[in-house]
């Protein structure tokens, strides 16, 4: 049984340039680094919204955080912190100040 449906399987991408520029775009568009200030660990933010926020971790929480070392040591899985109170309060007055863009909703 033949079908007529016009679907088809896009082709392979065969250009792995293009392919790394996307990645590269992906994940790092839009990313601002933003210091903890008290144990001067450097992240960086994506603000989606004014509720939305991505963190990347430049190393291991646990290696350069002690709030993150603290609680990882005593048992919590790093995946489970939501994260630093401190850190977060850098991001929130990095937010403040404008440095870190928060799209318009």
């Amino acid at each position: 049984m033949t079908s007529s449906s016009s679907w088809a399987k896009a082709p392979p991408h065969t250009d792995p340039i293009g392919t790394l520029a996307d990645e590269h775009e992906f994940l790092n568009s839009g990313l601002t680094p933003v210091r903890c200030a008290a144990c001067t660990t450097e992240v960086l933010v994506r603000k989606a919204s004014r509720m939305q926020m991505s963190i990347q971790w430049q190393s291991s929480p646990a290696d350069s955080c002690p709030e993150f070392a603290s609680r990882v040591s005593a048992g919590e899985l790093s995946a489970r912190i939501d994260t630093c109170p401190t850190l977060r309060e850098a991001i929130e007055k990095a937010v403040a100040a404008g440095v870190v863009a928060v799209p318009d909703e």
